[in-house]
This record gives C-alpha cells, sequence and structure tokens, in this order.
C-alpha cells in the first residue's frame, strides 16, 4: 500500500543518523504533476533533512535521482495520450494530452522548472523519403477547431527553430519564439524514439516511374506532391466501362493518325526503360473540327481523363509552366492542344520550345532564399496538336530530328464532339494493365524488339533521332495490340515511313542551299549585267551565273556578292558562317586558291567579295543543274523549283 506524502514526511523525521533516505520519498517527487504542489513538497523534504542535520546528502541523493530518472523517461519515457489520436508515440520526457506537450526539467539545483512545446495535441505521424533526392519531409498531425489536420513539411523545418515558426504558425498550430525549441526538441524525441512506428516511407512528388514502380500505380510508395499539382494528379485514374472504352477507340484507332497518336502516348512511358531522348507528335492541319484535337485527347484517355484542362492543356501558357508540368508527368504523356496559341511568345519559331522540353532537364534555377532548386528531369513524349506544322524551313536539324509531323489532309475523327462526349465519360483503364505488362515483362525483350525496329529505320533515307521516335512508337503500338486491341495488327515499317522526314529534309545546310537555288530562280534579273543594252536589270546587281563552255562537265557556278547572301540568310533564319563549311563538305561551294571561302574577283567589272555556289541537283543525269542561256524576254529558265 502507497504511503502518502505525510506519511513519507513522518517517516524520514525519525530516521535514525546512519538509516539511508527511502527510495520512495524520491519517486514522489516525479508522480506530483502539478509544478506548486512539487516544489512544497520538495521543501517540506528538505527542511525535514536539515533538522536531521543531513541536507547535504539529501540534495546530492535529489540530484542523482533527477539524473536517473531524465535518462530512464528518454530511453524508455511516456507515451501520447491524445484522445482519437492518428497512433500512440513514446513521447520520453514529455506529457502529451489533450491539454498540449509540456516537460518538467530540473534546474542546477534540482529544482523543478516547467517547459511547454505546444498548447495543444500535435505530433509526427509519417516520415516520407524521397525515392528521386532521398531528402526527407515529415507529416504532422494536430488537434484544432475540434478536428484532427495535417501538415507535411521538410525535415529542416522540424530541426530549426526559427524555420519552425514561420512554417507551421500560418497554418494555425501554437507555435512561437517561446515554445519553439521545445517544439522542435518533442519532435525530435518523438522521432528518435519510434524508429519502427516512424521508419521513412518512400515518397515521390510526381507521376511516372519510382524505384521500380510507377505512379500513380505504385503499392510502396506515398505520393507527396505540392497542392498546385493536385488536380493533375487526382485525373490519372478510372472512370465509365472499360470494354465500352476499348470498343469506341477501336473504332477511332482504324484511322491511322489517330493510331500513331494512341502510340506516342502509350510509347512515354518506354522512353526510360528503353534509355531514349524524349520527342514530339505534332498533328497539324488548317481545317477547323478535323479531328486533331479529339485524337490527342482519345490518345490520353488510356491514362486517365482527357478534357481539356484536365489531362490535355491548351498551350496558351508560360514556358515555365510548360517545363513544370512536363516534369510533373515525368513518364506520362505531355498533351498540348492548339500551339499556335504560342505564337507571340515564340515569335513564329518553335526551335527554343523543342529543345528545352525534349531535352528532358530543366535549367538551374536559383531560389529567393539563397541555394538553388532542384533541377528538374522528365523522360516522357509529347503530343500537340495546331493548324500548322511546328517547324519551318529554316529550323535547326535539331529541331527536325525530335519531332514526327503528320498533316491532317483530312477528318479524322467524323463525330468529334460525340466523340469528346464519350471520351471524357469512359477513360483510364488500359493505364494500369498496360504498366502492370511492363513490370512483368523482360525489359531486355522490349530493347531487343525496339532494336529491330530501329535498325530497320536507320536504314531508310532518315536520321537515328526520327527513327529512334518512330520506333519507341511501333514497340507501343505492338504492346497495345497485344494488350489491349487484340483484334487488330501491328504497325509495320512500310505503314509509317511516309511520316519520317528524309535525312536532306532534317539537315539545314541542305535546306538552306535549296532555299537559296530557289531566291536565285525568282531573282534571275538581278544576276544580269547592267550594262548590256538589252538587260532588264536597272537596279542591283547580285551576282552572275556562269557557265564554263570549255568545261561542260563542270557544274554552274552562281557567283554572288557575299553581303547579298549573307543579308538573305541572316532574313531567312540561316547562319552564313556555319553554312559555308557544310556546304564546302559536299561540295556545294568553291574555295579560292588559298583554301578560303570568299572570291575577290570582277563582276560585270565590278570587284567585291563574292561566294561561289555550285549550282548542283541530285536528281540531274549530270550530277548538277542545267542553266539555259537569256532567252528573248530576258529571262533565265531555272528548273530548281
Amino acid at each position: 500500500m502507497e504511503k502518502s506524502k505525510d506519511e513519507l514526511l513522518t517517516g524520514i523525521s525519525a530516521l535514525k543518523p546512519t538509516e539511508p533516505f527511502p527510495d520512495e520519498i524520491f519517486y514522489e517527487i516525479f508522480e506530483i504533476e502539478d509544478n506548486i504542489e512539487r516544489t512544497q513538497y520538495i521543501e517540506s523534504l528538505r527542511n525535514t533533512a536539515r533538522q536531521l542535520k543531513r541536507v547535504t546528502e539529501f540534495n546530492n541523493l535529489y540530484k542523482s535521482f533527477v539524473l536517473d530518472y531524465a535518462q530512464r523517461q528518454k530511453q524508455t519515457g511516456q507515451k501520447t495520450r491524445f484522445t482519437d489520436q492518428p497512433l500512440e508515440l513514446i513521447c520520453g520526457e514529455w506529457t502529451a494530452n489533450d491539454l498540449g506537450v509540456r516537460t518538467i526539467r530540473y534546474d542546477k539545483n534540482a529544482m523543478p522548472m516547467p517547459y511547454q512545446a505546444c498548447s495543444h495535441p500535435i505530433l509526427p505521424v509519417e516520415i516520407l523519403k524521397n525515392v528521386d533526392t532521398a531528402q526527407e519531409r515529415i507529416k504532422l498531425a494536430y488537434f484544432k477547431s475540434a478536428a484532427w489536420q495535417t501538415i507535411t513539411v521538410d525535415r529542416s523545418v522540424c530541426a530549426n527553430a526559427n524555420k519552425i515558426v514561420d512554417a507551421l504558425s500560418q497554418f494555425g498550430i501554437e507555435v512561437t519564439s517561446d515554445n519553439a525549441k521545445n517544439m522542435v526538441r518533442y519532435i525530435s524525441d518523438c522521432v528518435g524514439l519510434n524508429p519502427l512506428t516512424l521508419n521513412p516511407k518512400k515518397s515521390v512528388n510526381r507521376l511516372g516511374w519510382a524505384g521500380g514502380e510507377f505512379m500513380p500505380y505504385a503499392q510502396d510508395i506515398v505520393y507527396d506532391g505540392d497542392s498546385d499539382y493536385s488536380s493533375l494528379f487526382n485525373n490519372v485514374r478510372e472512370q465509365g466501362d472499360y470494354k465500352l472504352w476499348k470498343d469506341y477507340c477501336s473504332n477511332l484507332r482504324k484511322e491511322k493518325i489517330v493510331r500513331l497518336a494512341f502510340g506516342a502516348s502509350f510509347g512515354s512511358v518506354l522512353i526510360e526503360p528503353l534509355n531514349i531522348l524524349s520527342f514530339i507528335l505534332h498533328i497539324w492541319g488548317g481545317e477547323s473540327g478535323s479531328g486533331k484535337t479529339v485524337a490527342i485527347m482519345a490518345a490520353m484517355s488510356i491514362w486517365g481523363n482527357p478534357k481539356i484542362g484536365a489531362l490535355v492543356k491548351t498551350l496558351d501558357g508560360t514556358k515555365v509552366g510548360i517545363i513544370r508540368n512536363a516534369a510533373f508527368l515525368y513518364s506520362l504523356p505531355f498533351a498540348g492542344d492548339e500551339l499556335q496559341t504560342l505564337q507571340k511568345e515564340y515569335k513564329g519559331n518553335f526551335d527554343q520550345l523543342i529543345y528545352r522540353i525534349t531535352e528532358g532537364v530543366d535549367r538551374m534555377r536559383g531560389k529567393a532564399a539563397g541555394g538553388v532548386e532542384e533541377t528538374k528531369t522528365w523522360h516522357n513524349s509529347f503530343l500537340f496538336s495546331g493548324e500548322e506544322p511546328i517547324t519551318k524551313s529554316n529550323s535547326r536539324a535539331g529541331s527536325k530530328n525530335r519531332v514526327i509531323e503528320i498533316e491532317a489532309e483530312k477528318k479524322i475523327i467524323e463525330s468529334g464532339n460525340q466523340a469528346v462526349t464519350f471520351l471524357t465519360s469512359n477513360y483510364g483503364h488500359a493505364g494500369k494493365k498496360l504498366i502492370d505488362y511492363l513490370l512483368s515483362t523482360d525489359q531486355q525483350k522490349l530493347k531487343e524488339e525496339y532494336e529491330l525496329y530501329f535498325s530497320e529505320l536507320c536504314q531508310m533515307d532518315t536520321t537515328e533521332k526520327q527513327a529512334m521516335a518512330m520506333a519507341c512508337i511501333l514497340v507501343a503500338d505492338h504492346i497495345l495490340v497485344e494488350q489491349i486491341f487484340t483484334d487488330e495488327k501491328p504497325l509495320v515499317i512500310e505503314n509509317v515511313k511516309e511520316y519520317l522526314k528524309s535525312a536532306n529534309e532534317v539537315d539545314v545546310a541542305e535546306r538552306a542551299y535549296q532555299t537559296v537555288l530557289n531566291w536565285i530562280a525568282k531573282n534571275p534579273v538581278r544576276f544580269l549585267d547592267p550594262k548590256d543594252d538589252n538587260s532588264l536589270n536597272k537596279g542591283e546587281v547580285w551576282g552572275k551565273i556562269l557557265i564554263e563552255e570549255d568545261r561542260p562537265e563542270e557544274p554552274p557556278v552562281a557567283i554572288i556578292n557575299k553581303d547579298v547572301l549573307s543579308r538573305f540568310l541572316e532574313q531567312e533564319g540561316y547562319d552564313y558562317t556555319a553554312l559555308c563549311k557544310k556546304w564546302a563538305a559536299k561540295d556545294r561551294l568553291r574555295r579560292n586558291s588559298q583554301g578560303k571561302y570568299i572570291h575577290n574577283t570582277k563582276v560585270y567589272g565590278i570587284k567585291a567579295n563574292y561566294i561561289k555556289l555550285n549550282m548542283l541537283t541530285d536528281g540531274d543525269a549530270d550530277g548538277f543543274m542545267d542553266v539555259d542561256e537569256m532567252e528573248d524576254d530576258g529571262q533565265m529558265t531555272l528548273p530548281f523549283d
């Protein structure tokens, strides 16, 4: 039977000089929760010890008991006792109940000192470890406004008294500069004393491949993304009837362009496993209502809600917005409608956009508070629609390479409104099925199939990057047919070769060369002798066309004023210096006796710097272009349209 405080005091007052103080008088101290009552009891014990002339002995023993008690509390400690708490944690020295979180510590004289961490219930309930960065975040549960609520913050916030005030107070958690240090210590104690309960869980703040699994279908990974992207994340889901969706889309896929959109959509999740570059599929055409947008929506219905504003975005946004959405999707395709809405921002040339999004890595960005942000990366395909091509005649080779452009010359979906209604009611069923297949299949088998397509495509008149993108689409189509649309036959190279750009179409030097030939053909007068009585050239002289009659095996030569040619190329978006080297390597350009590109010579008696361009065409039997003599009307017949 436990003794009362009065009985304990009476007991020690009767102690003999050599009889030790009983342990129970010290244990009673730690059972008293009220600070005033506890202090009164300690002083009563000390006064009694003083009467026995044993106060020094008492003080030494008391300090030892305090140290021992504090150590045992750290090792075993109390437990949280909040009403309806999400979980129970060992909290060490802290008393954690509905009145808040507090503790008693002892000063150098072993006097009790109260400390408060928070005036209301709060405790850590989950630790999240990001699979990309290995950085941890901590989820806190707190009771305010008659309800349990949660907030997730970086671990660094809970380790810094200044940061914790800024981060938590704005959500109504009662943390100030006065109790911040205690709050930090309390959270740290809870985490340290509960290693099994608060064992870090794998987390990710994006969609796509992560740690050998795929979000949002992963079982062992927790989503921990920003609220800004919660809508996008939540739109990757199932709705409606799978069989109805399958039958409806099977009918849409009879149109080859729609089928290629499906291949590019599913092919997005193959980019990382196959270790290839991101690419763009752009469906364009001037006729409104041809079904370009609906084709992209159908392809995105593999994954979730294809509604405009859900998984299909309008491109009327900022560069940063496009980049960050792509990084959040990571492996899932980025679908963008109405490319022409970006005309103003990119001034009609989308080369910069193409390079940025297909590089798969964001540029380094600084933080306002110092340091740099985490560099975002992605491995996905991009599905665009628009009224015109995404690349221009003067686009760089890198831009042409990374895009498969398909013109919708006719209507590709007959009843667009009906299709939109159906697709926004039935979607998302195929995504998990396809990912489950990829997780269970041999990755080496996929790579081998891709290599077969790639090597065969490379033997055609196209580039490696064009072949890479199309090979990915063909592998994706094969899997779609095998797993979903089983009544179809997989696409073969013969079905898609018309959509691949030839090597010359991609080669910027070749395109620039043909542009110059066309320019000469449109302006023959500028290459005539103005001093000739019958000449129609009454203005500028740009050069002349030279045919060496004594050397018929040589191609005609366009001798062009360097400044005139440079100005024309610059207007067309080409760089003269870069082109000269490439033209010379292909025997398009003649060097002077010193091996330089510029000839200081006379044209119609005027000395200046000229460029000598061989007027070659690959299709002529002689290997170069025929240039007829001046006709009676003073025009030059130049058959190189």
